[in-house]
């Protein structure tokens, strides 16, 4: 009987982790968002490519530690947890990624641009998404050579509808777009404060069509970053903004 108990007991759990709240900020009923998230509760439906996926995540975790980019230290001086991290400490959750890859798989977009990559488990998800809709690409940026070239690797092993570029952003994004090219979805996931945020916030609008989806992660960051979320989310130019789960925030561009 006890046995039976802790079975039903670990099931919930195991659901409640699948499980993904939305609270609204802006809501705009004929937004792509609204209509896509009707109820207060996501449920990410099953991908082909999750097992695969957090296969090659836990192979890269024992890895071990790996040196942060020079830059990060400069740029978020609150850091205190030392040089270096393990691919679990930056990776994303499961639950999200099977998310993200359910809306690259509903939005079908021609472009999705993420910085940074990281070890390239949210890269990996994304690609999924595209591999599903065999439509696509991405272009991804990671400053750290070493973090590059592990997730250069991860992501060969999902899909080639990548390019992934060693170096910022900022520096490198103008090269890539081809003229009147847009970017359809934007994942912003490097430094994790206001200062980077907001301007590379306006490059991606700069350079978004319509309707296009910017995500941000891990807007709980900081008592900065959750005032950083609180001004996008507020911001005219966007549809709809919500927040998905406890770190993540996504917003629609406006016509």
């Amino acid at each position: 009987m006890m046995i039976k108990i802790k079975k039903i007991l670990k099931r919930i759990s195991f659901l409640r982790k699948r499980e993904i709240s939305v609270e609204w900020i802006r809501k705009d009923n004929s937004s792509w968002l609204t209509q896509q998230f009707t109820e207060a509760i996501i449920k990410p439906p099953k991908n082909p490519f999750t097992k695969k996926i957090e296969q090659i995540a836990a192979d890269t975790n024992k890895l071990g530690s790996q040196p942060l980019w020079d830059g990060y230290a400069k740029g978020d001086p609150t850091n205190d947890r030392g040089a270096t991290r393990e691919p679990n400490d930056v990776r994303l959750d499961r639950s999200i990624g099977k998310l993200f890859s359910y809306i690259i798989c509903m939005k079908k977009p021609n472009l999705i641009v993420e910085f940074g990559t990281a070890f390239g488990v949210s890269g990996m998800y994304f690609l999924s998404g595209l591999e599903a809709n065999k439509h696509g690409k991405l272009y991804t940026y990671e400053p750290n050579e070493v973090w590059a070239e592990i997730a250069r690797k991860n992501l060969s092993l999902i899909s080639n509808r990548f390019k992934l570029t060693i170096g910022t952003f900022e520096e490198n994004i103008d090269q890539h777009l081809q003229k009147n090219q847009k970017i359809d979805v934007a994942f912003i996931d490097a430094i994790h404060t206001s200062e980077f945020v907001l301007p590379q916030l306006e490059i991606v609008i700069a350079r978004s069509g319509s309707k296009s989806i910017i995500i941000l992660d891990d807007i709980n960051f900081s008592e900065d970053m959750q005032q950083c979320w609180q001004k996008v989310a507020a911001d005219e130019r966007f549809s709809a903004s919500a927040t998905l789960g406890k770190s993540v925030g996504i917003v629609e561009l406006k016509n």
